[in-house]
């Protein structure tokens, strides 16, 4: 069947253009974080209407600067990878299915491993770790603004314990996505299914 043969060669593209995507996003929202955040922290950047921080902390300051200006970045990614992670890990699933018991089908079982790990822990993010970061940050931020300076800065350490953690997972998705997209690349033409 034609579409059959259509299948088994696009499979393995989306799968490869999906984690490629995925890669990228997630590198380049990273390469935008290390940019904007020292850059900013280190010019001491005065947010109006947070004057108080900046006089406290001038690279507190900058970075809270950094954080309104890479807010839409963050959640873009968040949004990208909420939509690459499942369609990459069916793929791959999908991939391993047709090559069960065949050349490359521990291949495309570690690909489909590697990313069911990278959208397991997107789902963490996205439903726990993220919403917590967000709520911190915006007590933080209302606590600037009310100019409750000792409350800002409890609720700033909460913010970073919890951005700590949200650093730690992401460099193990990346590096999931990382191992699983050269993996994709070389997963073999998959069969045709045979009719029963």
């Amino acid at each position: 069947m034609a579409t059959e043969g259509v299948t088994s060669r696009l499979l393995p593209a989306l799968l490869g253009w999906c984690l490629s995507l995925w890669l990228a996003c997630g590198i380049a929202v990273a390469l935008a974080a290390i940019s904007a955040f020292p850059t900013m922290s280190e010019r001491g950047v005065v947010v109006p209407g947070f004057e108080s921080l900046a006089s406290h902390d001038a690279e507190a300051s900058g970075r809270l600067a950094a954080g309104f200006v890479m807010d839409r970045v963050f959640a873009a990614t968040d949004l990208a990878q909420w939509i690459l992670a499942p369609i990459a890990t069916a793929a791959a699933v999908a991939c391993w299915r047709r090559l069960a018991g065949r050349r490359g089908g521990r291949l495309a079982a570690t690909v489909g491993i590697l990313s069911g790990l990278g959208l397991g822990l997107t789902l963490v993010h996205n439903i726990a770790i993220g919403p917590a970061m967000q709520a911190s940050l915006a007590s933080y931020r209302e606590l600037l603004l009310d100019g409750d300076l000792d409350a800002a800065l409890a609720v700033r350490g909460e913010f970073d314990t919890t951005h700590r953690l949200a650093d730690r997972w992401y460099g193990v998705r990346m590096l999931a996505v990382g191992l699983a997209l050269p993996l994709a690349l070389i997963i073999p033409g998959l069969p045709k299914r045979t009719a029963s």
